[in-house]
């Protein structure tokens, strides 16, 4: 986005990417970007939205005490005037749905302002398609969005994959330069402030020069063991980004001069190992996220109690997992089990196994719970005293330790047979009616994804929203009104299974403190000449407030298209 936003405004923009493709974590994510009062399908969702709306949310709960102003007032400004950037200059439409904000019952809060990304055609990209990062495994169980239908489109690009493959296509059209397997090493200065880069490609060094600026754009520190002992208290045990978050432009910041902040600070997510997963040579963990919300299932540590709500936003049950004891510094909830029984088993799909499939050797399953416990190394009398207190309230839909099943977002993600509720076949013959829905998909997705692709291609959005929005509000606004019932349920059909869910992040988010333009700031506040960051290595411009889904992306995107805006009319 800040190649393609300066590229536009006549910069000659080189880009330049340290893996052997592009995208990141962006290009295996679902994709979405969080942009309150897009505007986008109102009369549809019968919602609406304003700036100050935004703002109390974002600024709520203390926050207008940490965050700058000007800088979250430049963001709600410009979220809006972004997405509709890209529609216009690439072949990407976006798809607004029902989603409700991670913090979903506190004043300001919508349900509706995640967009997700229409289809793209790769096509349009020619031989560069090959560039982009293809998307990875989910371990989502249910999902109010059907993506059972959309898992199944061929022929178009969809998600993560699409956004990256659409800002991609842009940047060609408009010039710019894209360099892969180019590891930026150190920034170059001088009297005129950060001038260029030195380039590792093929294990020579390059000097580039930048007469207008360098934007720093690499994500996080994720992947560095050093980085993320040194500020998080603890490296990752496992990873769910991809490749190449070492924290190289992190440093060359702070070798410049640049003030940090939120270097401690992570956008958290619970992840599981699949045991042979991995993604280009690298293991690769599945997330955690709606399976969590369903009922029948609770998560514990190795004392066997429950820890959390197991039903909020991955961010918040990531960021407890990390929590250290402040007396030992030691993180006793960084490794846990999700435990549950037999009705989840042939009811849900979980780690690509349908409701009563067979599941990987990761998962453990046993007779009784105290087999359980200690087949999974868990104390068996806290296991099965937290299932004894547990079962009678799940029953009723309550959950007085924690309030499971309370707030919107939580309900959201519970099972969700809104239309039929127990006379649908998802209640009665899970099984078959997985097998339906796949059959389904087979058979309309070559369709389908002819149908979109002539869309995409023809470059209406407006068409694409009419197409798509209707069908998806009738399928996904009722999720908005399940009960409680639906996160909760007792643990008490045998056999039993566990599987291990430990704490990591799909970005950090500590870097050089920037302004409202992107641009990166001095302990003294005074703006570096020549030096922009955007994304999760630049400003921390929420401190690690989630708003929804897609609240990373669209930091990123949002600043590296203003830092582009700045850098170009230097």
């Amino acid at each position: 986005m800040a190649a393609l936003s300066a590229a536009v405004r006549g910069a000659r923009v080189l880009v330049l990417e340290s893996e052997p493709l592009l995208g990141g974590t962006s290009a295996i994510s679902g994709g979405a970007v969080w942009v309150p009062n897009h505007q986008y399908s109102y009369k549809t969702l019968k919602t609406s939205d304003s700036p100050e709306a935004a703002r109390t949310y974002i600024l709520g709960q203390g926050r207008d005490q940490i965050l700058d102003p000007e800088v979250v007032d430049a963001f709600i400004d410009t979220a809006p005037k972004v997405a509709r950037f890209v529609e216009e200059r690439t072949y990407l439409s976006w798809i607004p749905v029902v989603w409700p904000d991670y913090t979903s019952d506190i004043p300001g809060a919508s349900n509706y302002r995640s967009l997700f990304p229409g289809p793209f055609p790769p096509e349009v990209l020619g031989e560069a398609a090959a560039l982009v990062r293809p998307p990875k495994k989910s371990g989502m169980a249910r999902n109010p969005l059907p993506l059972w239908v959309i898992n199944g489109i061929q022929n178009v690009w969809m998600a993560g994959y699409a956004m990256v493959g659409a800002f991609l296509e842009g940047c060609l059209r408009e010039g710019v330069v894209v360099r892969t397997e180019a590891r930026a090493t150190r920034l170059l200065t001088g009297k005129a402030g950060v001038t260029g880069v030195a380039v590792d490609s093929g294990g020579r060094e390059q000097i580039v020069q930048a007469s207008k600026g360098v934007i720093l754009a690499s994500g996080g520190f994720e992947g560095s063991g050093d980085f993320t002992a040194k500020h998080l208290g603890a490296s990752f045990p496992i990873q769910i980004s991809p490749r190449g978050h070492y924290g190289d432009a992190l440093r060359m910041a702070e070798e410049v001069g640049a003030d940090l902040v939120a270097i401690d600070q992570a956008w958290w997510m619970p992840g599981i190992q699949v045991p042979g997963e991995e993604m280009e040579g690298t293991p690769i963990s599945r997330l955690v996220q709606g399976e969590r919300a369903l009922p029948h299932t609770i998560m514990v540590n190795s004392s066997g109690k429950r820890f959390a709500n197991e039903a909020v936003s991955y961010n918040d049950l990531g960021a407890v997992m990390r929590q250290a004891d402040p007396t030992t510094g030691e993180m006793p909830n960084a490794s846990v089990w999700m435990i549950f029984d037999e009705y989840y088993h042939q009811h849900y799909s979980f780690l690509s196994a349908p409701p009563g499939g067979s599941y990987p050797p990761n998962v453990v399953r046993a007779d009784t719970l105290e087999e359980l416990a200690r087949k999974c190394g868990i104390d068996p009398e806290g296991l099965v005293g937290t299932v004894r207190e547990f079962n009678p309230e799940a029953t009723l839909g309550r959950d007085p330790w924690f309030n499971r099943g309370t707030s919107t977002f939580e309900r959201f993600f519970g099972d969700h047979n809104v239309f039929l509720g127990t006379y649908s076949p998802s209640a009665w013959a899970p099984s078959r009616a997985h097998r339906a829905r796949l059959a389904i998909a087979k058979a309309i997705g070559p369709i389908a994804g002819r149908v979109m692709g002539r869309i995409a291609r023809a470059r209406n959005p407006e068409r694409m929203r009419k197409q798509l929005v209707p069908m998806l509000t009738r399928m996904m606004r009722p999720c908005l009104d399940n009960p409680p019932s639906g996160t909760l349920g007792p643990i008490d059909t045998p056999p039993y299974y566990a599987v291990k869910v430990e704490a990591s992040a799909i970005g950090t988010i500590g870097g050089p403190r920037t302004d409202a333009k992107g641009r990166v700031l001095d302990p003294r506040g005074a703006v570096i000449p020549g030096l922009y960051a955007a994304g999760n290595v630049g400003g921390a411009a929420t401190n690690g407030f989630y708003g929804g889904a897609g609240g990373t992306i669209i930091l990123g995107v949002t600043f590296g298209y203003l830092a582009g805006q700045d850098a170009a009319a230097r």
